[in-house]
Order: structure tokens, then sequence, then C-alpha cells
């Protein structure tokens, strides 16, 4: 049924061009059938007439070029309507072409990169930071207590909470660097020529968006979220994507376990968005 379906959405994108194609067709007949019977009816006046007159010498000529020059613009009309047909098409292509490598390329929900752009990027972009003796960072974040929100609230409260997530990472990030999701509650950010302090302050700056900012409001409920986020990079952090995905995901792990031991048990600061939260006010860990 898919491939029935591509090849009728196919012939279905084709019909528009056949149609104008058959139109500029039948322009180019009827030009030429004008074209000769005008010559036609110059001929057979010439031939039932004869010039004596000044004026007919001078209308003759003129009768015999008319439909040469009807043919010429005619000609001239064709070639202009093709090209403009072609450039229209042409364009029409090219924006299909990119809403398809958008859509090959994102994440429906988001608009971020999905996880096999993203995977491409870090290959490429660990290859780079070898060959140039540059660092490559990596940033892991896990929503905590997403199953709570799509349990309390529906999946399209979740969905909500996940868009508006992925907005504040593309706040807090550089032009050049490479936000994804990775999965239903898994996003990573790919920073080139960052070490780990870059790293590390690119996580603060989303702790503390959040911890102001809820990502989803609605007649005097706001939900606010916690995210675990881990860091790893090149060279401190892992010689190849597997070990620098294993030592964020670990990093991610203790955060997400430590932030859950009473303050007194840990060092790691805790991330809660609020101590006490009211039942308009909740955050979700």
């Amino acid at each position: 049924m898919n491939t029935i379906t591509q090849l009728g959405a196919e012939v279905s994108s084709e019909e528009p061009l056949a149609r104008d194609e058959e139109r500029i067709g039948r322009i180019a007949w009827v030009s030429i059938f004008i074209a000769l019977a005008l010559a036609g009816l110059a001929a057979t006046f010439f031939i039932l007439t004869e010039a004596v007159q000044l004026w007919q010498y001078i209308i003759y000529p003129i009768l015999v070029c008319l439909p040469i020059l009807f043919g010429s613009a005619s000609a001239r009309y064709i070639h202009i309507t093709h090209v403009d047909l072609l450039r229209g098409y042409q364009g029409r292509l090219i924006l299909r072409s990119i809403e398809l490598e958008k859509m090959a390329s994102h994440d429906e929900l988001t608009e971020l990169y999905n996880r096999r752009y993203f995977y491409e990027r870090f290959q490429e972009g660990l290859a780079r930071a070898r060959t140039s003796n540059q660092t490559l960072a990596l940033v892991a974040l896990d929503i905590d207590g997403l199953k709570k929100i799509n349990d309390e609230y529906g999946h399209a409260v979740g969905d909500i909470v996940i868009a508006n997530l992925a907005k504040v990472i593309n706040k807090h990030i550089r032009n050049h660097d490479v936000p994804a999701r990775l999965g239903g509650d898994e996003f990573a950010v790919l920073m080139p020529d960052t070490d780990k302090r870059g790293a590390y302050a690119l996580a603060q700056r989303l702790w503390e968006e959040l911890e102001e900012t809820p990502m989803y409001e609605h007649e005097g409920l706001r939900v606010l979220l916690n995210v675990s986020i881990g860091v790893s990079g090149y060279p401190w952090g892992g010689e190849d994507v597997d070990e620098m995905m294993h030592w964020a995901d670990a990093d991610m792990y203790a955060n997400k376990v430590g932030r859950r031991l009473p303050q007194s048990a840990t060092s790691v600061p805790q991330q809660s968005l609020t101590d006490d939260p009211g039942p308009e006010d909740l955050t979700w860990n």
C-alpha cells in the first residue's frame, strides 16, 4: 500500500506539468494554423489582384510579412512560456527537496535534529576534532518525570513540555552547535571547539532557565521541569563516539541519582525547582 500511495502521489504531482505542456502545445499548433491561413490569404489576394497603384505596392509586402511576424511572435511567446514553466517547477522542486531534507534530518515535534542526523554530525565532528587537534563537547539531557506528566495530564501536555524544552535548548546554544532529540525524553547537544568548562556552562544556563520558566502553563497550572544533564567531550571525556556517549550517560545518571539523595548526603547541588510545590506549581522529579 505504501508503494501504491507513493506512486499515486508522484503521478498527481506530474499532472499539472502535463496539463501545462498540453496547453503550450495547443497554442503552438493554433499559431501554425493561423500563420498558414494568413499566408494562404495573402497568396490568394496576390493571385486575384494586380498591383496598379502605389498603395498596393506598400500593402502587398506588409501582407506577405504578416504571417512571418505572427510566427516569430508566437515562437517567442511559446519560448518564454516554456522558460517560465520550467523555472516555476524547478523552484517548487527545490522547495520540496528542502522540505524532504528537513523531514529526514529533523524531529517533527521539536524541530531539533533527529537521532540519525545527530550521529552523522557526531562522527564528522569527532573526525574533524582529531584532525585539527580541537576539542568537542557533548551535553546529554534527560527529562525527569515525563511519564508522570503524561499520566497526569495526557500526552498532549507532555508534547508541549518537550517542545518548550527544545526552545529553551535552542535559546542557549550557538549557531554551529548541533541540538537533537535522541528519543522520547532524551536530548543531546554537540558543541564543536568547546572544552569542559563551556559544556558545564551550558548545563548551568539550562538549569537556571528551567528553575524560572514553566514548560506548561494553563489556567493557573504551572509545570516546571527537572532535567538530568551529563557532560563528556574529546579528548577529555572519550576517544570515540561510544565512549563519549557512555561517559555522558554515566555523568547524567550520577546527576540524576545525586539530586534524589538527601541534601546532607551528597555534595551535588540540589537542582529541584521548588522545595514545597503547591498543587498549582508542580515540579517533576
